[in-house]
C-alpha cells in the first residue's frame, strides 16, 4: 500500500478548504449543540458570529484551524472529516480546485519533486515550471493532475522558444509539504525526501528521471593520451558557497538512489564557478552503466533520449559487449 503523505492533520492552519454541504452543516450543528450557543462557538473558533453563519451556509472556505477545533468539540476524528473535503481555495476566488485527501506517495508526485529541484520554481504563492521542451511542460501538467487534481488548469505563457506554466497557491503548498524546496534554489540547502529515498523503484526512477531531464547532460569526449572515446551522462547544479557541504550531501543522496537502481557513478566534484557560487556534480560512464540508465531510467526529454541512444549505437565497443542488443526499438519516451 502506498505511503500516506498528506492528510488533514498535515495542512497548515490557514489553509482553506471546501467541505461537503451536508457534512459541514451537521458538523456545525453538533458543535453548536455541544457548546450551547453560536456566540460561544464563535468564541471557541476565535471568529465573528457572522463568520459561523457564513460557514454553515457555505459562503466561505473553512480554515484548517477551524476544522481541527470542530473535530475536538464534536469528537469527530480528523480522518473522517478529511474524507468529506472536496475542494481547495485558490487566489482567484472564482476558481476552485477539486481534491480528495489523503494524498499518497506516487511516481507522479516524485517526478514533481524532481522538477521542483530542477527547472521548477516553488514559492509561498505558486509553483511554476519553465522549459524549452514542450514534452516536459506537458509532463508536469499531467503529473499535477494525477497527483493532486484533474481540476487544475495552469496559466501558460510562451516566452520566445520556451514555455512557462504556473499552478495555484494550493498546489504549491502541497508540493512544499512533501519536500519541494521553497525559494531560490542556489541559496537553499535541501535533501531528497525520505519517502522518495525509501520508496519503491518506480518512485526513485521518476524522481531521478525528472532531475536529469532538467539538469542532466550527455557528452562524448575523445581522450588524446589514450586515443579512446569516453561516453558519459552527467549532472551538475550550482549552489552558493555557503551551502556547498549540504549540496554535496544532496548529490550523494542521488548517487545512492542510482546505486539502488544498479547504476554506479563517479565521485562528486566541483565542475566550475558560477555567478552565484559553485557548480558541483558527478558523471555516469562505462557502457554497462549507460545502458542501464537508458533502459531503467531514460529521459522524457526527447533530445537527450535520442542523444543517449545515438551515443551507444555509435559505439563499436557497445555492440561487442551486447551483440544481440538493438537500441533502435527502445521507446523514445519513458512513461512514469
Amino acid at each position: 500500500m502506498s505511503q500516506k503523505l498528506i492528510g488533514l492533520e498535515d495542512l497548515p492552519d490557514n489553509f482553506r478548504v471546501g467541505v461537503e454541504e451536508n457534512f459541514r452543516r451537521e458538523l456545525f450543528r453538533k458543535a453548536t449543540e455541544k457548546i450551547g450557543k453560536v456566540v460561544k462557538l464563535a468564541e471557541e473558533l476565535r471568529c465573528h458570529t457572522d463568520t459561523i453563519l457564513n460557514l454553515k451556509k457555505r459562503k466561505s472556505f473553512l480554515k484548517i484551524e477551524h476544522l481541527r477545533k470542530l473535530s475536538e468539540i464534536t469528537k469527530t476524528p480528523l480522518d473522517k472529516i478529511e474524507k468529506h473535503l472536496i475542494e481547495l481555495k485558490t487566489r482567484d476566488r472564482k476558481r476552485k480546485v477539486k481534491i480528495k485527501l489523503p494524498i499518497f506517495a506516487s511516481p507522479e508526485l516524485a517526478s514533481l519533486i524532481g522538477h521542483s529541484m530542477g527547472d521548477g520554481n516553488l514559492s509561498e504563492r505558486q509553483f511554476s515550471f519553465f522549459n524549452k521542451q514542450r514534452e516536459l511542460v506537458d509532463e508536469v501538467i499531467k503529473n499535477v493532475k494525477i497527483a493532486f487534481s484533474t481540476d487544475v488548469e495552469p496559466i501558460e505563457f510562451e516566452k520566445g522558444e520556451c514555455w512557462e506554466v504556473e499552478f495555484p497557491t494550493c498546489i504549491a503548498r502541497l508540493i512544499a509539504l512533501v519536500g519541494g524546496p521553497i525559494g531560490k534554489k542556489v541559496f537553499l540547502s535541501f535533501k531528497v525526501p525520505e519517502w522518495i529515498k525509501n520508496g519503491d523503484d518506480q518512485i526513485k526512477i521518476a524522481f531521478v528521471r525528472a532531475l536529469f531531464d532538467d539538469e542532466g547532460w550527455i557528452k562524448v569526449k575523445f581522450i588524446r593520451q589514450s586515443s579512446s572515446t569516453q561516453r558519459m551522462i552527467g549532472i551538475n547544479m550550482a549552489k552558493n558557497g555557503k551551502f556547498v557541504k549540504e549540496h554535496k550531501l544532496f548529490l550523494e543522496e542521488i548517487r545512492k538512489i542510482l546505486l539502488d537502481l544498479g547504476i554506479t557513478s563517479s565521485e562528486i566534484k566541483e565542475m566550475g564557478k558560477t555567478k552565484n557560487g559553485v557548480s558541483m556534480g558527478f558523471t555516469i560512464s562505462n557502457l554497462v552503466n549507460l545502458k542501464k540508465f537508458l533502459t531503467t531510467i531514460g529521459f522524457n526529454q526527447k533530445i537527450k533520449h535520442k542523444k543517449l541512444m545515438d551515443t551507444l549505437n555509435n559505439s563499436k565497443r557497445f555492440h561487442e559487449l551486447f551483440p544481440n542488443e538493438s537500441l533502435i526499438s527502445t521507446k523514445s519516451l519513458f512513461k512514469v
